[in-house]
């Protein structure tokens, strides 16, 4: 049909050695009557195949609303992806930063979400100069690799703690100031979650050539490595993410707002605005090994957003196994599903 997805599958199994996780702003179905032909309603089947096709463990989605998650987790199937996330301005139904996972292999921890603002700002209003809320979405995950045989859930292999945001596009002081935030929320999870990997991901609306949000995210004290330039990007890497639906034609210096997108960098991925950065835990190491813009389309038809989504494929370098060990105990029997041995490191 018209709406068939043409895509090369890469189907991602959840393996002991490897991983992918993808970053993904799926544009708002607010703007489908802005967006015409290219509005959601005319791309989310081809969002949901990819997904459904490929099977990323993980999917960190930005300006998605629980209507276009259900609608994806529903074409998807509820047997295999689940959705969480917070609305940005506390409204039902509102945008968020959340997380699309598979669960076959990832099980869902903990998750909390903080809003990019100043102390003393209402959840759910701008912090500084922004236009609209923003968050910086906070999940652990617990990765398990199958079998063989593809058999499910057959070995732990380790925790992931995946940091979520969309920095506002329209307050330059908003987006410095959330970077610093969040170069304290990882330097915080290094000290309450040491055995995790850390993961940054979001769709930053800045640029990585000279640009201080990305400088503050990657300095030395951080840890936090970019997985573009972990791995050497073939010379004909697509040099942006954000293409506002023109794909490989693409040639605005200009994002939304105040986003600058010229840059005098050589660097391959200089115009990015769309990151993944990492950094490795006690118990999980990992490493980056393969960086992929994705610029599949619906044939005759749109884009899958006016973002390329990114996906990174780790490899597993250490996993420290905890099976049979107890770590954490309470009362046998109780209301609690918690209750009892838990035999895995928390």
């Amino acid at each position: 049909s018209a709406q068939a997805l043409r895509i090369c599958v890469n189907r991602m199994s959840a393996s002991a050695s490897e991983f992918q996780l993808w970053c993904f702003n799926l544009r708002t179905e607010f703007k489908n009557a802005d967006d015409g032909p290219n509005g959601w309603v005319h791309r989310r089947q081809a969002c949901a195949d990819i997904i459904r096709m490929r099977q990323p463990p993980l999917v960190c989605v930005q300006e998605a609303t629980p209507a276009m998650l259900d609608f994806m987790v529903s074409h998807i199937g509820e047997n295999q992806y689940a959705w969480i996330g917070t609305s940005r301005s506390l409204k039902t139904g509102d945008e968020m930063a959340g997380f699309l996972y598979n669960k076959s292999c990832m099980d869902l921890v903990v998750h909390q979400p903080m809003w990019l603002a100043p102390d003393g700002i209402p959840r759910g209003a701008p912090g500084w100069d922004a236009m609209y809320p923003r968050t910086l979405e906070t999940a652990v995950f617990r990765y398990w690799a199958h079998g063989s045989a593809g058999e499910p859930r057959q070995q732990e292999i380790g925790m992931l703690r995946v940091l979520n945001a969309h920095f506002d596009h329209i307050g330059v002081e908003a987006r410095k100031r959330s970077a610093e935030l969040i170069a304290k929320t990882i330097a915080m999870g290094v000290l309450e979650w040491p055995q995790c990997v850390q993961v940054v991901t979001g769709d930053f609306n800045n640029i990585k050539s000279s640009n201080e949000c990305y400088s503050i995210l990657t300095a030395g004290q951080t840890g936090l490595l970019d997985s573009a330039r972990e791995v050497k990007l073939p010379k004909d890497v697509v040099p942006f993410t954000l293409h506002k639906f023109q794909g490989l034609n693409f040639v605005a210096e200009r994002g939304d707002g105040t986003v600058d997108l010229s840059a005098a960098s050589q660097e391959l991925d200089a115009q990015h605005i769309d990151w993944v950065l990492y950094r490795n835990g006690s118990d999980l190491q990992v490493k980056a090994m393969q960086y992929e813009v994705i610029t599949d389309r619906i044939p005759d038809g749109p884009f899958l957003s006016d973002h390329f989504p990114v996906s990174v494929t780790f490899s597993v370098l250490k996993h420290t196994a905890s099976v049979d060990k107890v770590f954490h105990e309470s009362q046998l029997k109780g209301q609690n599903q918690s209750d009892g041995p838990i035999r895995s490191k928390l």
